[in-house]
């Protein structure tokens, strides 16, 4: 057998536990792992009412720097006050804001702790008072249309489209007033199409062969046209207006302005939006500011596009449109006619359907639509924006998704690119992780919004630590969690509402909606530094050196969360993927087979039959005839997705598509299969096998390279525990080593198998667990590895040491250890002490409790209550304490007989309900696995007498189900503390020489 991945002990190191006493340098990985390298660590999304008191936000900083993360990004949400606040004294960038910027900047800058800012207040970005009739203001392209009967004339003015009003809402004194608006439509042009029918269907059916330019026809906005003698046509007037959207997404309905005037989105696919915002911004920044961020190194971030309108449109589009494209828009333009959604995030409507066989021509020129977008996006949002970050000495971290973004091409541009927890899929977040290992890029940041609604104040720490597990998992290598609330409540407009024990635990963006709050307000920050040094050693790993992927598979969706061709057959397979676009694809090297080595590594390429666009067509071609395995699904793609000026120059793009792919027919490396079985049995056949060959699919492996190193994270995705076999590929000569997340302990592996570049062992995983495996030169720790390791054993755990091999058992026996050189050990265990259930405990309960009356919001009041001899159980069920939350401390005690010499214990809690800490006879044990319950307390626990502490820390929902009834009355209950049973399974370790 090979044995499970185990630590000997998580206390004390076992006797002789390295093999070699031949001191080294480790490798800078180790230092920086061991000691949870706060610059790899997790951030948060620090959420201001914009006006704040620097002191106090000061003071927050540190308290982030002290429990161990990387930094924070300033924002500016208040959707928790529900009730108005006077924007003229809250607002973005008001004295307030400057003040508290330059005095948190200074503070990062001297604890090392990153400090980025949102463009703005909220998303999407906008600025006070923005001119919705600019061309940097957001703008939709929208219609009105009139019918009109064969032969008859039509002398009217342009159709126009409905009227488009909003509220403008303005403060004065503190009292806001509203006012009703309308965003004047502007004239494009305007066409004539003949009706398939009769126009009277609630979605008219046109005939895209027939669309007339009148704009010839149309003078001082007056239509002077004759139908044609047969068919009913529809006259169709183009206008473009702003938008007039507020920087309140996805809701639409703030309370309060954010600003005063309002802010209004701008256009993100034209020049002027991303020239108007930097200058407005910069506007913001003096002197000191601006030195104080180039110092402090960090990041300009923008939120989710989340853009409302009926088609997004700007000044250039016609003409961005043939660049693009090579043929004019105007003939099509029925196809680019739709109605804002109704729904939050509802999709724009079409206006028109198409005669039968149309469809397929409208879908074409929406592709090409859609790369004009992309480009235009791209070209006079991206780069802008990245230039002016760059030239404050930051750099520009955004989320591109929401619109037709080629999220690949897009990370390519971005210098760092986000996704997140509510609005990302797994291919968004899989096509983001590829781009950005295609750029040669590090870091693939999330969004990370813990328990997405609902679950505010609910949550532990497992809960959390599970999520950005399969977010790690999708190839996020950056968590900013969501987020970090200041204390405190902003006063309302009239002065009618204060901050108050009544809002306890305090101000948080989002109201009781959406989580997750962090900070010292939860019980669980009493043991924060636990996860926070957990983040930064698995961030760590997954920046180190490359990523590395067994499979590419070719996506081109580039609007909406789905893929070209769903990839997850390979993780099913035991493969790694990842998704490549036309903007990721396009110029990638291939050497030795591999397509882009150094930034991806992939072994084969899957293309599936869906239409591809003609340069797309080629570069597959390319990269065949390069050498790199391509598997095709079907037939292989017979039409190209883009159109053309006319039916006939079309035809052409589908054979140029169809040429393509027959230059590459009948090579060794290129072959097509039926379905998706047929490619996993071509990767086979090839004998392409997984990097990472797991044999329970339900754990997923990430790949990092770096030199001849290679780290695995293996991350279990299911919701039980699971113990598998694993197959590891590395350099020759490499051992295997089991990297610690949780306390930074780095050991070899005990027991396990090699054949060539293959390392086989075993690991176990608690659900949702992550496991770091790294394949490593001898010397890696700075202690060399045995030549000579164990194969297999018997016993619990088995290892070379400097003086035999090294035995774990926890029971009394004999027990055979087989070593790489063939020889057999043999090891008679005795003496091992019978398992003990653990029972007399007393539960001392911190209690948390809000305020008394005329306390701030943050400040927490507490109760201590004292249970002796208490069952284990939920406090729920405890009477005195049903609804309580806070942090209890179990402690009981325990005797071990005296023949436990030269051994351990190990510790298992059953369950827990909160984040938790364990104590052996006063001294500490190292961060527990919070997914899992089994601690090897090690040297810590000795013959004789022994005490035995257990912290558990709740979450503060109970309590505010009784103090807040009105957002939190109908969640339901969460189970809290220790709850058992809690047992205690001694072990021997004894040596063989």
């Amino acid at each position: 057998m090979v044995a499970a991945v185990t630590t000997v002990s998580a206390g004390v190191a076992a006797p002789g536990a390295e093999a070699s006493a031949t001191a080294k340098s480790p490798d800078p990985f180790v230092r920086d792992f061991t000691g949870a390298r706060q610059a790899s660590g997790a951030m948060f999304r620090w959420w201001w009412p914009s006006s704040v008191d620097a002191a106090t936000a000061v003071g927050q900083l540190r308290q982030v720097a002290a429990a161990g993360y990387k930094g924070v990004e300033i924002a500016m949400v208040m959707d928790g006050a529900d009730y108005v606040v006077d924007p003229d004294a809250h607002s973005y960038g008001d004295a307030g804001w400057r003040r508290a910027v330059k005095a948190v900047l200074a503070e990062g800058r001297r604890l090392n702790v990153q400090v980025d800012l949102t463009l703005g207040s909220r998303w999407p970005t906008a600025i006070p008072g923005l001119d919705v009739t600019s061309d940097a203001a957001s703008q939709e392209l929208v219609t009105g249309s009139a019918t009109v009967a064969a032969g008859a004339s039509y002398r009217a003015a342009v159709p126009q489209p409905p009227a488009r009003t909003y509220p403008d809402r303005t403060s004065k004194n503190g009292v806001v007033t509203s006012t009703t608006t309308t965003s004047p439509p502007t004239y494009v042009t305007a066409t004539a199409t003949r009706c398939v029918e009769a126009c009277a269907e609630a979605t008219p059916q046109l005939d895209l062969t027939t669309v007339t330019d009148i704009s010839r026809q149309v003078k001082d906005g007056t239509v002077s046209w004759k139908a044609p003698a047969s068919g009913t046509w529809m006259v169709t007037g183009y206008w473009h207006r702003g938008t007039a959207q507020r920087n309140d997404a996805p809701y639409g309905n703030t309370t309060s302005p954010l600003s005063d005037p309002e802010s209004r989105v701008v256009n993100h696919f034209s020049k002027a939006g991303a020239d108007r915002f930097t200058s407005w911004f910069g506007g913001l920044l003096d002197t000191e500011t601006r030195r104080l961020l180039k110092a402090n190194g960090g990041s300009l971030f923008e939120d989710s596009l989340e853009l409302k309108g009926a088609h997004m449109w700007s000044a250039d589009f016609l003409d961005a449109f043939e660049r693009t494209n090579g043929y004019s828009v105007v003939p099509y333009l029925p196809v680019l006619a739709q109605v804002e959604s109704t729904e939050m995030f509802g999709e724009p409507a079409a206006v028109y359907a198409f005669a039968d066989g149309q469809s397929q021509i409208a879908e074409r020129v929406r592709w090409d639509v859609e790369q004009t977008l992309n480009d235009l996006y791209l070209e006079n949002h991206v780069r802008p924006i990245r230039a002016w970050a760059h030239k404050l000495g930051l750099t520009f971290r955004a989320q591109p998704y929401g619109e037709p973004i080629d999220l690949g091409g897009a990370a390519d541009e971005i210098d760092i690119t986000e996704c997140e927890s509510l609005g990302c899929t797994e291919p968004q977040f899989r096509t983001v992780a590829t781009g950005v290992a295609l750029a040669g890029k590090r870091i693939v940041s999330s969004e990370m919004l813990p328990g997405g609604f609902g679950n505010l104040y609910g949550l532990t720490q497992a809960q959390i630590v599970a999520q950005a597990n399969k977010e790690y998992a999708m190839g996020a290598n950056q968590m900013v969690f969501h987020g970090l609330p200041y204390p405190v409540m902003p006063p309302s407009a009239d002065g009618t509402v204060r901050d108050s024990s009544a809002y306890w635990p305090g101000f948080h963006a989002f109201g009781a909606r959406i989580g997750e709050a962090f900070g010292p307000r939860q019980p669980s920050w009493t043991m924060e530094t636990d996860v926070a040094d957990y983040y930064a050693r698995m961030q760590q790993t997954l920046q180190t050196g490359r990523a590395g992927y067994d499979v590419a598979v070719l996506n081109q969706v580039i609007s909406g969360g789905k893929a070209t061709h769903d990839g997850s057959f390979l993780a099913d397979a035991g493969y790694t993927y990842g998704y490549v676009t036309p903007g990721s694809l396009a110029g990638q090297p291939v050497a030795d087979g591999v397509l882009a080595p150094g930034g991806g590594d992939f072994k084969a390429l899957v293309v599936d039959s869906s239409p591809t666009d003609v340069e797309t067509a080629r570069e597959v071609a390319r990269v065949a005839e390069a050498g790199l395995p391509v598997i095709i699904v079907g037939d292989g793609p017979r039409r190209a997705l883009g159109y053309a000026r006319d039916a006939a120059e079309a035809a052409g793009q589908d054979r140029a598509v169809r040429t393509a792919f027959a230059r590459i027919a009948g090579r060794s490396n290129v072959t097509m299969v039926a379905d998706d079985a047929g490619a996993v049995a071509e990767l086979a056949r090839w004998d392409l096998h997984p990097d990472a060959d797991i044999a329970d699919r339900g754990v997923k492996a990430i790949v990092r390279k770096d030199a001849d190193t290679r780290y695995y994270v293996l991350v279990n995705r299911t919701d039980k525990a699971v113990t598998t076999s694993v197959a590891l590929s590395g350099a020759e000569g490499t051992v295997p080593y089991a990297l610690d997340p949780w306390t930074g302990k780095i050991v070899t592996v005990g027991s396990y198998d090699t054949s060539g570049s293959r390392t086989s062992l075993a690991v176990s995983l608690p659900a949702g667990a992550a496991k770091i495996i790294a394949l490593a030169g001898r010397t890696f720790t700075g202690t060399e590895a045995p030549a000579v390791h164990v194969v297999s054993t018997t016993a619990t755990d088995a290892r070379r040491t400097k003086n035999g091999v090294t035995v774990t058992a926890a029971a009394n026996g004999r027990y055979t250890t087989e070593l790489s050189d063939g020889r057999t050990v043999t090891t008679d265990i005795t003496g091992v002490p019978a398992g003990q259930p653990l029972g007399d405990w007393t539960l001392t309960l911190d209690e948390w409790l809000p305020g008394r009356e005329g306390d701030a919001s943050s400040q927490t009041r507490h109760r201590t209550h004292t249970f002796p001899d208490v069952a284990l159980k939920s406090w729920t069920e405890i009477p005195g304490i049903r609804d309580a939350v806070g942090v209890g401390t179990y402690t009981t005690v325990f005797q071990v007989p005296a023949g436990l010499r030269d051994g351990g214990a190990l510790l298992d809690l059953g369950a827990v309900s909160g984040a938790y800490r364990v104590w052996v006879n006063g001294r500490r044990v190292p961060a527990a696995e919070q997914l899992g319950t089994v601690l090897d307390l090690g040297e810590l626990v000795r013959p004789g007498r022994n005490t035995l502490r257990v912290e558990v820390a709740s979450t503060l929902l109970n309590r505010l189900r009784v103090h807040r009834p009105a957002e939190f009355g109908s969640r339901k209950p969460t189970v809290n503390g220790l709850l058992g049973p809690v047992t205690l399974t001694p072990y021997r370790v004894q040596t063989t020489r």
